[in-house]
């Protein structure tokens, strides 16, 4: 991407009601951005660096905001569930995070895969929020303890239902502060 595309993608920051302390996110879900995530979501590598530059100025801009001094954020990409993974032949959000990180070689921030899917949830994609929420609850676990401040990764955010139950889980393994991170929010959350 441009340093002009880059520059500007000025992040917005969602204070949650229940979940992550609050979410942050590079645009609204639509455009240019929509169509590279829907694209890598299929399964094409083709946007990978492009969406990795997004979720890289977007990663910077959080720790600036988040930063405590004895301690760097643990990066937590929001796993996909095994079908999806074994389909795409890639887990797009961990791949992205791995990306994303490439670009800052002097930050040592680590990225751990501490959470993993539970259970089969059905497609959110023309659910209600109330229905979002009874999808996805109880539907991720962590793989180890993950004491200290989290940032959650995700390509979108539509209700913050997900990022709740992320919340729940890292909550459960010792995580003091989780803060979401999502390359597109949706135009109708709030």
């Amino acid at each position: 991407m441009c340093s002009r595309c880059l520059g500007g993608i000025v992040p917005k920051v969602h204070g949650a009601s229940s979940g992550p302390t609050a979410i942050y996110y590079a645009t609204p879900y639509g455009g240019w951005l929509r169509d590279a995530l829907v694209a890598y979501k299929n399964g094409s590598r083709r946007h990978v660096l492009g969406l990795a530059q997004v979720l890289h100025h977007l990663l910077l801009h959080v720790l600036q905001e988040v930063s405590v001094v004895e301690e760097l954020p643990l990066i937590v990409p929001m796993p996909s569930a095994p079908d999806k993974i074994a389909l795409r032949g890639f887990d797009t959000m961990e791949l992205l995070v791995r990306e994303a990180l490439k670009l800052e070689p002097k930050k040592s921030v680590c990225m751990a895969k501490a959470l993993h899917v539970t259970r089969q949830v059905q497609d959110q994609v023309g659910l209600s929020a109330a229905a979002r929420h009874k999808n996805v609850d109880r539907s991720l676990a962590l793989r180890v303890a993950v004491p200290g401040t989290v940032l959650i990764v995700d390509d979108v955010v539509t209700t913050g239902s997900t990022m709740s139950e992320a919340n729940r889980a890292l909550r459960l393994g010792g995580a003091s502060r989780v803060f979401g991170i999502s390359l597109c929010g949706s135009t109708k959350w709030g």
